[in-house]
């Protein structure tokens, strides 16, 4: 590349390095062929010491995880590939508190005892809350009284915002503390709510 053009020799370089089979091998290709050219005639040309050294064939693909250091250069250098993104490597951290779904093959999912025990399931939370519900209406926010409300038989999304109007606070909110003389107040209103009034 010494008696060709600059663009040719710099195109030709970059060719060159893309050859390389990961970003390491294609920085550390890439300033070892920049330096052995007739622009950069020095004796103290060579890579750069934040590159990890080279392993594979004529120093292609990464080295193992064991010689990427905190002395062996920038954060990217210590980074792992995920399924998505560059991310640090370590056990995954999880923020939620629900406990995941679990994954349940397309097979499965379509087979009739798959869907007969999601139904058993469905009709037992139902038979569970109308058991509780006999006791009295479900008034156990845990951010909204509207949710909660909701929860009651002949109790939905419009019926529940009455109820809310009817006690004169915030539709959102939380609502006064659940004792027993809130309680018989609120089930007056729902029973007269009900009733569409």
């Amino acid at each position: 590349a010494s008696g060709a053009r600059p663009e040719r020799a710099a195109t030709s370089l970059f060719n060159a390095a893309f050859a390389s089979a990961s970003p390491v091998g294609l920085a550390r290709s890439l300033v070892e062929r920049w330096a052995s050219s007739s622009h950069l005639q020095s004796a103290t040309a060579s890579a750069p010491a934040w590159l990890p050294p080279a392993v594979g064939p004529a120093g292609r693909g990464p080295p193992p995880l064991s010689l990427w250091s905190t002395a062996s250069g920038p954060a990217w250098s210590r980074q792992v590939r995920g399924s998505a993104s560059w991310k640090q490597g370590g056990p995954m951290e999880v923020n939620s508190t629900f406990a995941p779904y679990p994954q349940v093959p397309y097979g499965v999912k379509r087979s009739g005892a798959f869907r007969e025990a999601k139904r058993a399931a469905r009709k037992a939370a139902e038979r569970s809350r109308r058991a509780a519900e006999e006791k009295g209406m479900l008034l156990d926010p845990k951010k909204q009284l509207r949710m909660e409300l909701k929860r009651n038989s002949g109790i939905g999304w419009y019926r529940s915002h009455q109820i809310i109007k009817h006690l004169e606070m915030h539709e959102r909110g939380k609502g006064p503390p659940i004792d027993q003389a809130m309680r018989e107040r609120i089930t007056q209103i729902a029973r007269v709510v009900r009733m569409g009034k």
